[in-house]
């Protein structure tokens, strides 16, 4: 007979493995970005900003210290584009990959940690599924650069060709990056570009089929773009995403028409400013075509929520997720009615799935807020209002930003603090809690007791 506890490190184990595959090539990324030539001014990295760095790219948070086209040279922008790559498609993706060319066999335990990784319900078709999110990734990042490259390479010449590729894979990734910046605006993301239809749109559309998910993408195209041939989770998805964006597309137009932020910007530029603004928020793609800190105070209030919410599951993106949010507000409808189960339509959701929704939640709010509490107490100069925009944007791996970090403003406990933030939100907390928390595995069943709520 098996021992229960070594049942249990046989599950954990794949989790463990994917942990420190992040960890590993964090490490190894930082000391590449280190290096002096990586860096502009030939000089070496301190390595508390290297590991921030690097932790941003395989997060794909996009939260940076300095300008990424200032900071680094052609070299050190490549091992960061690379990073991004590797956080986008995951670990043990990445590795199925390797072991792909290589030819060696996916032996059962590489299978479940690929499962696990990829938060699917079962073996069958794993490989298939990860050369499928393989050639997904390169498709999309390609011809979205194809498409950039003309509006680049009109306003900036050759250099274009780059920032067309660069901005394509960050944006897929959702990772927020961009090689945008100048001497006279060092952290401009696409703001200078807020009036171009076309980059903008071009963003959002790569945006986000990164934030939809690997299995929603491969679930359209085996059903032909059939409604009623999507399985329940790819619908829940695509309701949950189009309500966020364009929920989001509207009250930004309202919040923010006549704000400092649309300064400037006729009717038609303000709407596609309020989308662009709702879909980098909602997918955690975090890049910027508006100044964020000009935002209005319900503008960013709520790009905070969009940003908490976040993509979908076994995405480039981050947050809580598009599901986990609907079942978690699902649970609560429920809860109110009296009902013992979560019914949607024709489909019935276990409890044991919202318990899970409310553990995420529960897990997420109590992250940020220690992130919160112990910034503030480290870094008294800084905005508490900034400091908590930007800590829920490293959990959600989002990368916007109120520009706390820019120039060392934060402190290395600050930069720490989010360090640990944005590993745990990109692992997923409810992934971790798992990893340590004492499972019930017994079977026992204990007497019910009430206890008097709200």
């Amino acid at each position: 007979m098996v021992n229960t506890k070594t049942k249990r490190r046989f599950r954990m184990r794949p989790m463990i493995i994917v942990l420190l595959g992040f960890l590993v090539v964090m490490f190894v990324g930082a000391l590449l970005l280190a290096l002096p030539i990586s860096n502009t001014n030939g000089k070496w990295l301190n390595f508390p900003d290297a590991v921030f760095w690097a932790m941003n790219g395989v997060c794909g948070t996009g939260l940076v210290v300095s300008s990424t086209a200032l900071s680094f040279t052609g070299f050190g922008q490549a091992i960061l584009l690379l990073l991004i790559q590797f956080g986008g498609l995951g670990f043990m993706t990445i590795a199925t990959l390797v072991f792909i060319i290589i030819r060696k066999k996916i032996t059962l335990k590489d299978r479940i940690a690929i499962q696990e990784a990829l938060g699917q319900d079962e073996i069958k078709g794993i490989v298939r599924l990860v050369r499928n999110i393989i050639i997904m990734t390169l498709v999309i990042e390609l011809v979205g650069a194809a498409l950039l490259t003309p509006f680049f390479c009109a306003q900036n010449g050759a250099i274009g060709v780059w920032q067309s590729l660069f901005n394509s894979v960050s944006a897929f990734c959702n990772a927020g990056f961009d090689v945008m910046g100048t001497p006279e605006n060092p952290y401009a993301s696409l703001i200078d570009y807020n009036h171009s239809y076309g980059i903008l749109l071009i963003i959002c559309v790569i945006a986000i089929l990164g934030a939809l998910g690997f299995p929603v993408i491969n679930d359209i195209l085996k059903c032909k773009f059939r409604w009623k041939r999507f399985r329940f989770h790819s619908k829940v998805v695509l309701i949950m995403t189009a309500v966020l964006m364009l929920g989001g597309t509207f009250f930004f137009l309202a919040s923010e028409f006549n704000s400092a932020a649309y300064a400037g910007m006729n009717g038609g530029e303000k709407l596609l400013n309020s989308f662009f603004q709702s879909v980098t928020a909602s997918s955690t793609a975090g890049f910027s075509s508006v100044d964020q800190t000009a935002l209005s105070q319900s503008g960013k209030v709520f790009s905070c929520v969009l940003m908490f919410i976040g993509a979908s599951p076994c995405s480039t993106g981050g947050g809580i997720k598009t599901t986990t949010f609907a079942v978690f507000m699902l649970m609560g409808i429920a809860g109110l009615r009296g009902k013992e189960e979560i019914v949607v339509g024709m489909h019935s959701i276990s409890i044991k799935n919202g318990l899970k929704a409310v553990a995420v939640v529960m897990l997420a709010t109590i992250l940020i807020m220690c992130g919160v509490g112990i910034i503030s107490a480290t870094n008294g100069g800084v905005s508490i209002g900034h400091i908590f925009f930007d800590t829920v944007s490293a959990f959600t791996t989002a990368g916007l930003s109120m520009g706390i970090m820019n120039n060392g403003a934060l402190s290395v406990t600050g930069l720490f603090v989010l360090d640990i933030v944005m590993f745990i939100g990109r692992l997923g907390p409810l992934s971790l809690g798992l990893m340590i928390a004492n499972q019930n595995k017994s079977g026992l069943k204990f007497p019910t007791s009430n206890i008097m709520i709200g």
